[in-house]
């Protein structure tokens, strides 16, 4: 299970990306590395976020067409084990 903290973001133009990058830069203290948007994002969105340097985009299908969720962190999904505890 994904333990990191997300931030959600709505995102209606160029301007408003900018503004979220700086605005979790400064709360955070880091770039975001990672973002979260719907699969129904509109292409423009889209072509914003793959801009960024770095940002490794995941689409998700419950999210809103505009919000976009950052996080600079990311914990491994569990593995199994067949001998112990999942890690």
């Amino acid at each position: 299970m994904d333990k990191s903290e997300w931030r959600v973001y709505r995102i209606e133009d160029k301007e408003d990306w900018e503004a979220a990058i700086a605005l979790y830069a400064k709360r955070k203290g880091v770039k975001p590395r990672y973002a979260r948007v719907s699969e129904k994002a509109p292409a423009w969105l889209l072509s914003l976020l793959e801009e960024a340097d770095g940002l490794e985009i995941e689409r998700a299908s419950n999210l809103l067409p505009l919000d976009v969720w950052l996080t600079h962190e990311k914990k491994a999904e569990p593995q199994m084990s067949l001998f112990g505890e999942a890690g």
